[in-house]
């Protein structure tokens, strides 16, 4: 699907002009003539970029823009101005956290790069908050397998320290005692039969050492949100 602009100026005439002069992007334009139509419309669509005017009739563009951050916080927000107070710009970027600036009137050009840019910026946002729920969905697998893991070290470990050691005494056993019964074939195969269960014991002991070391089990941290750098909020005219 086409990434999504909202347009909001009070002027009809405006509104045209940056219909016409964007008409030829990649994204859907939407348009509305007061900050009550553009709630209205961000609360039924997925708007990708606002383009508001600061004054209109009813709700400011700078109210527009603040509503915005707090019910459409992925929305990316951008004003235009034909009155650049410092007070307008402050409450611009504090309450609205706006994107970008223009002061009317702007250049074409310029704003239509500058909403690419803003849709480049919310895309690598939601990117990255995808990369995140998968990193934690990944995180959470992990500790749950090391706590499988951790559990099954434990019962294999109970499980067979005993009875291995109680076939190594008796090898050992039967090797001090009874050696000179046995055949040099026989000794050798009880020989090779001590070796493996050695080698057994050892593989039980790393996996008992593992399960209480904790080594795999110790992940109290979970992966933590990385957002992009947000890039410096420019007046331009």
């Amino acid at each position: 699907m086409k990434p999504i602009v909202l347009l909001i100026d009070d002027d009809e005439n405006v509104l045209f002009g940056l219909q016409r002069a964007l008409r030829k992007e990649p994204y859907q334009l939407l348009t509305a003539r007061s900050g009550d139509e553009a709630m209205m419309i961000l609360k039924t669509h997925e708007v990708d970029v606002i383009v508001a005017d600061e004054v209109m009739p009813g709700v400011s563009g700078s109210d527009l823009l603040a509503w915005t951050a707090e019910n459409a916080p992925d929305t990316i927000r951008i004003m235009l101005t034909g009155n650049a107070s410092t007070s307008i710009a402050i409450h611009a970027i504090n309450e609205g956290r706006v994107y970008n600036f223009f002061t009317k009137p702007c250049d074409d050009v310029q704003l239509a790069i500058a909403i690419r840019k803003a849709i480049e910026h919310r895309e690598l946002m939601t990117e990255n908050r995808r990369l995140l729920e998968l990193n934690r969905q990944q995180f959470y697998e992990l500790q749950q397998f090391s706590k499988k893991l951790g559990l099954l070290a434990r019962v294999v470990a109970k499980d067979l320290r005993v009875p291995l050691e109680k076939v190594t005494h008796s090898c050992f056993a039967l090797t001090d005692q009874y050696a000179d019964f046995f055949e040099p074939k026989a000794k050798m195969l009880l020989d090779n039969a001590v070796e493996a269960v050695s080698e057994v014991q050892h593989i039980v002991n790393d996996l008992l050492n593992c399960a209480r070391s904790n080594v795999l089990t110790d992940l109290s941290s979970p992966p933590s949100s990385v957002s992009p750098a947000e890039e410096p909020v420019t007046q331009e005219g």
